[in-house]
């Protein structure tokens, strides 16, 4: 007599079976997913990093269109990127992973996996984004600048109203580029000479600051007052006459004059220009003009918003517009023409020479950065060197003038899986 199974033990059985084949399924896609998990790193990371620096460039020159428009700039920020992963099954298939996109595909134990992104953007605004926009930067930005290998005189070109004693040029909406003086024109032209020649530099150096403006009596420091104040930069130090000093080691941007920076006919305009000697090498720099006592070399600075005011004025006004005269389309030329244009010059049809924002109505074939608006496609010829240059100096300039008011920097969170 055959023997069957009671209808609890039928089931018991179905789900042993069941479980062994959710087992197998699952041991594959932990399997599939550890195998993949280092081609996803190595080939979405990049991928993504690419768009969001791509969105980064398309809003920094949307918000320069809007401004030569005289239409009010927004900015936003990444505060998250985040991946989804789908999982199928399929009999066979084989891995395959584009190089210039997102993965997906088939791995050869039959499961499919699918990686999708969702970057966050969020709005900036408020009393703090404006603080900081419309705030002049700091001297400590000019020196960042440089020490990222920029030139100075294009850093100053951007950031400077007035070196030492020397005026730049104004930047407003209604009178546009209007020089100051012709000098201005000649230190940018010398800067360029001097910095490839390595007469100078700026840079960030460590500097004994004393704080107190007269001596500390002995009476005044006490234990107390050496134990809150003793660091490994900072403390009380003795003078001869037995009163005290309170010092501290501080990181300062300096201008720095080589020699033999008074042999060069160059070097001897640009020391008789700024007031400087070459007793001492190394000159302070600090945003103040004429008030703080010592070797200093003063830069006032204007604001990021004025920065972008002044490359606004780049931006083409019509559509396929003229290219800028072959004696005018560089950097150079337009120190030159700085320098020999009269106080007071009204220069803003040169900007382009500088830094040029094509408008056309079809959309370019070969730009660096490209974005619509109002049915205009607003680039930058990747062929510029001049303008790529100052379009990626601006960016930098944004990033050291704003702060990312989300918090930690948005994080990539990619599945990978786990096993061996």
């Amino acid at each position: 007599m055959p023997y069957h199974l009671p209808c609890a033990s039928r089931a018991t059985h179905f789900q042993r079976v069941n479980r062994a084949l959710l087992f197998v399924f699952t041991t594959c896609l932990i399997a599939s997913c550890a195998r993949w998990g280092g081609n996803v790193l190595e080939e979405n990371h990049v991928a993504f990093n690419t768009s969001v620096s791509d969105a980064m460039d398309r809003q920094m020159l949307l918000n320069i269109v809007r401004m030569s428009k005289d239409k009010p700039v927004q900015w936003m920020v990444v505060s998250a990127i985040n991946v989804q992963v789908t999982a199928g099954t399929n009999v066979n298939g084989l891995a395959t992973i584009p190089s210039n996109g997102l993965v997906s595909g088939e791995t050869g134990g039959g499961v499919s996996l699918n990686y999708t992104p969702n970057i966050t953007f969020i709005p900036k605004q408020g009393e703090q984004l404006a603080r900081e926009m419309m705030s002049p930067i700091p001297v400590s930005t000019v020196e960042s600048m440089v020490s990222a290998s920029w030139p100075i005189s294009w850093v100053l070109f951007l950031a400077a109203e007035q070196v030492q004693s020397i005026q730049s040029f104004d930047v407003t909406r209604t009178n546009g580029l209007v020089t100051h003086s012709k000098q201005f024109g000649r230190l940018l032209q010398l800067f360029n000479t001097l910095e490839k020649k390595q007469l100078v530099s700026l840079s960030e150096v460590p500097t004994q600051i004393t704080w107190n403006p007269n001596p500390i009596s002995k009476e005044s420091v006490d234990i107390a007052n050496i134990m809150r104040s003793k660091t490994d930069k900072s403390g009380f130090i003795a003078r001869p006459d037995g009163t005290y000093d309170y010092k501290s080691i501080e990181s300062v941007a300096v201008l720095t004059l080589h020699p033999p920076i008074d042999k060069s006919p160059e070097g001897v305009e640009f020391l008789n220009m700024l007031g400087l000697s070459t007793s001492d090498n190394n000159y302070r720099m600090l945003s103040s003009v004429d008030i703080w006592p010592g070797k200093t070399f003063s830069i006032r600075t204007r604001s990021f918003t004025a920065v972008l005011r002044l490359l606004c004025m780049g931006v083409d006004t019509v559509a396929d517009g003229p290219s800028p005269p072959e004696f005018m389309d560089t950097a150079d030329e337009l120190f030159a023409k700085m320098a020999d244009a009269p106080d007071g010059s009204n220069l803003t049809q040169n900007m382009n020479a500088m830094f040029r924002v094509h408008c056309t109505s079809a959309q370019p074939k070969q730009s660096l950065v490209s974005v619509l608006y109002r049915d205009q496609w607003y680039w930058i010829d990747e062929n510029d060197a001049t303008s790529r240059c100052i379009f990626a100096m601006t960016r930098d300039m944004y990033d050291l003038q704003v702060k990312n008011e989300v918090g930690n920097a948005p994080v990539l969170t990619i599945p990978v899986g786990s096993g061996r």
